[in-house]
């Protein structure tokens, strides 16, 4: 199951397909072990409604408006006015006119960095990660939004949708790479192969995805002896 080509999964197709070649994934397995990059924790996104110049936020909010606003030294900016249920904020990003055609009217954005006041309270994002596109409410599951390497051909809305539709069966099918048994696995301290692959796609919390990428990071350290040995 995990050597079936990414293309015959939910979701994908030979474009797409082509689009993964880029980001290292042809298989099922490949995509499996694409692990994030990044979470952040739901419990440390900061209300709009309780932003102040001067602080370091970050915050989850569904795309109200955008624009480019040109200024007189030339300079292109970006903007998004970002909303959830208890405010708005501008969000400005300097020189990056090009992210109009990327971010729409609608898109949920978790976006980080400090506040500061021009024309009243303005976000300037350090990073931004786009979870949903449109009314899709895939990005705001559980308590940690996970972030994947992406690319502009395969953005991170789309592996996310890619994943939601295809986790459960991929997760599934981990047990055909698992190589410990029971009791090698409790010596260790480690959780089985499907466990830790869901730990790092689905944590509950950020120490979930420590403990996942600990055992992964035990199988690399093994197999790569293995392969020295052998030379």
């Amino acid at each position: 199951n995990l050597d079936r080509p990414v293309q015959f999964l939910k979701g994908v197709g030979p474009k797409r397909a082509e689009a993964l070649v880029a980001l290292g994934i042809t298989t099922a397995r490949d995509l499996l072990y694409h692990t994030p990059r990044r979470y952040d924790d739901a419990s440390t996104v900061q209300p709009i409604g309780t932003l102040q110049v001067g602080m370091d936020a970050t915050v989850v909010g569904r795309v109200r408006s955008k624009g480019i606003i040109p200024t007189r030294k030339g300079l292109r900016i970006f903007q998004a006015v970002l909303q959830d249920e208890t405010g708005m904020i501008t969000v400005a990003w300097p020189g990056q006119p090009w992210l109009d055609r990327k971010i729409r009217e609608g898109d949920t954005l978790l976006v980080t960095g400090p506040v500061r006041f021009f024309h009243g309270r303005q976000l300037q994002p350090r990073e931004h990660t786009l979870l949903a596109r449109g009314g899709d409410e895939a990005g705001r599951e559980g308590t940690i939004f996970v972030t994947y390497p992406a690319s502009e051909e395969v953005p991170q809305w789309v592996l996310r949708g890619v994943f939601e539709k295809n986790l459960d069966a991929l997760l599934g099918w981990a047990d055909e790479d698992e190589w410990m048994g029971a009791g090698e696995l409790e010596t260790l301290g480690l959780p089985k192969l499907s466990r830790a692959l869901s730990l790092l796609h689905r944590p509950a919390a950020i120490a979930d995805a420590r403990v996942g990428r600990l055992r992964l990071a035990y199988d690399e350290l093994f197999f790569l002896q293995v392969v020295q040995a052998q030379a």
